[in-house]
């Protein structure tokens, strides 16, 4: 009786979130150091201080671990807040700095997850199978917006999804930040505005 509780059923996930948080760190440590094909799950599971018998519970196998680096990434870059806030949001380029900001977000925050999925994807199937499902969530991301600056009247362009899409992924963030010397603030700025001009009639 006591265990069907709200304050002990709370708990609980908590200290699950808590568990899966810890994997998935450990196996973001672990799979930039050694590379993925080079970390078994027993390794993951000593720098997690968890039995392997957790991680395969939880996630299945170590693709599955793969899998949830892209969930890990959209909680630390903060996408569901964004994503939330674009909803109370009613001026068109408002949106689209939104957007920016999110691509400003994953890349500060999460560019090693970013690197490791984008090096790897041409060589192991499991990465190319996590980069593509990264970009499916990128993309119906970038939809959910487009389709909000058309319910506030904002006028786009035809194909504004894919012109987005083009310019918050690829190799331009990394051109202009790692290469150029660029500020994440710079970067910021520029896909803001890139994103009004190109994107708005």
């Amino acid at each position: 009786m006591a265990a069907d509780l709200p304050g002990i059923v709370r708990l609980r996930d908590r200290r699950e979130a808590l568990t899966l948080r810890t994997i998935l760190t450990a196996a973001r440590t672990l799979f930039a150091e050694h590379g993925y094909a080079r970390t078994p799950i027993r390794r993951i599971a000593g720098e997690a201080g968890v039995a392997p018998q957790t991680i395969y519970a939880h996630f299945g196998s170590k693709a599955g671990v793969l899998t949830g680096l892209v969930d890990l990434l959209d909680d630390e870059a903060g996408l569901p807040d964004l994503m939330a806030r674009s909803a109370e949001i009613d001026d068109p380029g408002t949106l689209l700095h939104l957007l920016a900001k999110a691509s400003r977000q994953v890349r500060e925050r999460c560019g090693d997850i970013v690197a490791m999925l984008d090096s790897g994807a041409a060589v192991d199937p499991d990465i190319a199978a996590t980069r593509a499902e990264g970009a499916r969530r990128n993309r119906l991301g970038v939809e959910m917006v487009v389709g909000r600056v058309r319910e506030t009247g904002g006028r786009l362009v035809p194909r504004a999804t894919d012109i987005a899409v083009a310019l918050m992924t690829g190799g331009i963030p990394d051109s202009l930040v790692r290469e150029a010397g660029w500020s994440y603030d710079d970067y910021e700025t520029w896909l803001a505005e890139t994103l009004t001009t190109a994107l708005l009639r």
